[in-house]
């Protein structure tokens, strides 16, 4: 009989306390366990597909979620070296148009598909001594989370287009969440 006394004791009072904690969690919002934001450099190389010049390229990236699936951010790119573009304005004059170590910012839009896999798309400037040109931008890229989950290496593809020229840019990002 102390027996079934002390037993049920401890299931009462064992009880009492899971009601407390469910009471408790019920009472905080739910965490959202990803990270909100993303900042990263980036190591590439861009092939101009008109010429094939290879140019290696280097960048930084910040990105702001806003959802689990929706992102917008920044990104500045340094295309070192330079190469020469055939430049076609009236359709039958072709002259031949030096860029030399262009910067290029643009502003993108981030959606994750299913995983770590994302579709990028952004809109900005190409700055060089030469020329200014508007670029856009379409890229996938896929997020590995490293054995620390707020470090990730993101390879990337992407395709830059300009009224001069387009260029395919492929590399990795090192990445921080936080």
């Amino acid at each position: 009989m102390k027996r079934a006394i002390l037993l049920l004791t401890v299931l009462l009072y064992a009880s009492s306390l899971y009601a407390q904690h469910e009471k408790e969690s019920a009472d905080r919002p739910e965490q959202d366990t990803e990270a909100e934001n993303f900042a990263g450099m980036f190591i590439g190389n861009t092939i101009i597909t008109q010429s094939g010049f290879k140019l290696p390229t280097i960048g930084v990236e910040y990105i702001r979620e806003l959802g689990p699936r929706l992102g917008i951010g920044l990104s500045a790119e340094l295309e070192l070296g330079s190469h020469v573009v055939q430049k076609d304005e009236d359709g039958d004059v072709v002259s031949e148009v030096r860029r030399e170590g262009a910067v290029l910012i643009l502003p993108s839009v981030f959606y994750r598909v299913y995983g770590g896999l994302v579709l990028t798309a952004g809109y900005g400037i190409e700055f060089e001594k030469n020329e200014n040109l508007g670029l856009m931008k379409l890229g996938v890229e896929y997020k590995f989370k490293m054995h620390n989950p707020d470090w990730l290496v993101v390879p990337q593809v992407s395709w830059d287009h300009t009224k001069l020229f387009d260029g395919v840019v492929y590399g990795v990002t090192f990445g921080y969440s936080f």
